[in-house]
């Protein structure tokens, strides 16, 4: 298996090892943002499969308000409003029926990152001074990528961590992260020293307990999809046939899988 075939293979075990619940019922609001922030990854790769031009930093970005909007039920003033996509679509109706709980206070962050309506830059980053790691999550699936070379991996990631974040110390982080991410993905266990403490470099200088745990299991996923989830999960739960109807958050996590594998596969 060559090295795009196993980052495309790595894009539901990865994503839905983050959505795997403990005792707590919610799931952190950074999860959804993760997914959307995929998916507006799918995006952009759907339109250069098209060989249409499309700025990545864009497409992040309406991933984002569309996540704003999945959380709050509307876009930030003075933002454009995007249509929906399948994904957020999903997820706003799991929010509507009261099938996804989200974790009281674990949107803040992000949700005052976007709330000028405007697209933020890393030379000028929405609140340059939160180092807040709950937005390295949205970088793991731009560590899953294929085709793209590391400088590329490295800028998307700065990207969509200074949509909401800006400290320099953050940024420089999400692009360690986006290029472990891939490292793992594309690794046979075991792994080098070297990947080894740049994992132990991210992974303890993230505060919060729960961001740490989702990414800590997302990566596990990356390198041994087999280990990090049960058989069934790992192959992915079997999607309804009627394409309206959600039945839980891995439902909507593989249907994003199977459009990335229809979109990133060689044609």
């Amino acid at each position: 298996m060559d090295s795009a075939e196993k980052l495309i293979s790595r894009f539901y075990p990865v994503l839905a090892a983050g959505a795997r619940q403990g005792d707590s019922p919610a799931h952190h609001a950074e999860l959804l943002h993760q997914l959307c922030t995929a998916d507006g990854l799918l995006e952009l790769l759907d339109w250069t499969r098209q060989g249409l031009g499309a700025d990545p930093l864009a497409c992040m970005w309406l991933g984002s308000l569309r996540w704003y909007r999945v959380v709050t039920g509307s876009y930030p003033p003075g933002a454009p409003q995007p249509p929906s996509r399948v994904v957020d679509a999903q997820l706003a109706t799991l929010r509507s029926e009261g099938s996804l709980i989200l974790e009281p206070e674990s949107a803040g962050g992000s949700l005052a990152g976007l709330a000028e309506g405007q697209m933020a830059y890393p030379s000028a980053p929405a609140q340059p001074e939160s180092e807040a790691s709950q937005a390295l999550l949205r970088v793991v699936p731009v560590g899953l990528v294929p085709y793209i070379d590391e400088p590329m991996r490295r800028a998307w990631a700065r990207q969509t961590v200074a949509l909401t974040h800006g400290h320099p110390a953050l940024l420089r982080r999400a692009e360690e992260l986006a290029v472990l991410v891939h490292e793992l993905a594309i690794s046979s266990a075991p792994i080098s020293d070297s990947t080894a403490q740049a994992r132990r470099e991210i992974t303890d200088a993230v505060p919060e307990a729960s961001i740490r745990e989702i990414l800590e299991r997302q990566l596990d996923a990356a390198l041994n999809p087999e280990d990090a989830l049960n058989p069934e999960d790992a192959k992915g739960p079997e999607i309804p046939a009627d394409r309206d109807l959600d039945t839980g958050l891995l439902v909507v996590i593989a249907r994003l899988a199977q459009q990335w594998e229809q979109i990133t596969r060689a044609q």
